[in-house]
């Protein structure tokens, strides 16, 4: 039970979630109101068991309590910068960002995979219920990217898919959040998303590529990681006709 909160403050607000900073006499916490689960195909369960494992190593806040009927969940507030905040040359934070992919990946947690492919067909039957001519336009584009999917597990790692450096909170160790749309999947699609989220250059992308093929010994096709980067841009805009259609 936490104390009456003395100050509430909006963090942020996004297509999933909507975050509040509740500060009470002794405690600061975040609380997460989660929405939009079922058009943006998110399992709010899986969500929390990945947090949960991944606070266990010191990558993520700690889960202090969660409902998913009510659609929320409780974690510390950790007065620490992001990324994006701190003052850095842009490669150095590419750095960073390949430090934290390359951890990631290499984390072991016991959850279910699932299928790029059955999400993507999850997102454009939403975009149908709302626009069949934009649907059918984005079905079109997808078209020469699908065999992607077909490599969805091919390399099969924990991915955020989500990782702007927003989400990179700067202490010790660097703890990540919002973890929504992790799950184990191709390790190229998470740096794609990365390199999507955080609108890199050429030349901060090159930095984050060569940093984390040092790190993990993966030696990343530019080539298949630019059909990637294609895919991701794809999506985003499928998320942004869904979540314009919500707003």
């Amino acid at each position: 039970m936490i104390g009456r909160p003395r100050e509430i403050q909006m963090l942020a607000s996004g297509q999933s979630n909507q975050t509040l900073r509740l500060q009470t006499d002794t405690e600061d916490y975040v609380l997460k109101r989660w929405r939009y689960e079922q058009v943006f195909a998110v399992d709010r369960e899986l969500e929390v068991s990945i947090q949960k494992q991944l606070a266990q190593k010191a990558l993520a806040p700690e889960v202090l309590d969660y409902d998913v009927d009510q659609c929320w969940l409780l974690q510390p507030y950790y007065q620490a910068p992001s990324l994006q905040q701190v003052t850095l040359s842009p490669l150095i934070k590419a750095t960073v960002l390949a430090e934290t992919l390359s951890k990631i990946h290499d984390t072991r947690v016991d959850i279910p995979a699932w299928s790029m492919a059955e999400r993507i067909e999850h997102y454009l039957q939403q975009l149908r219920s709302v626009n069949s001519v934009v649907a059918a336009q984005m079905s079109q584009k997808l078209s020469p990217m699908r065999p992607l999917l077909e490599d969805w597990l091919s390399y099969p790692v924990l991915c955020h898919n989500d990782l702007s450096m927003n989400h990179i909170l700067m202490m010790d160790p660097i703890r990540v959040i919002d973890w929504e749309y992790a799950g184990i999947g191709h390790p190229l699609f998470d740096i794609a998303s990365a390199i999507v989220v955080n609108e890199l250059s050429d030349d901060v992308a090159v930095r984050l590529i060569t940093e984390y093929e040092k790190i993990t010994h993966y030696q990343i096709d530019r080539q298949r990681l630019a059909q990637w980067c294609e895919f991701v841009e794809w999506l985003n805009k499928v998320w942004q006709h869904l979540f314009r259609h919500l707003s």
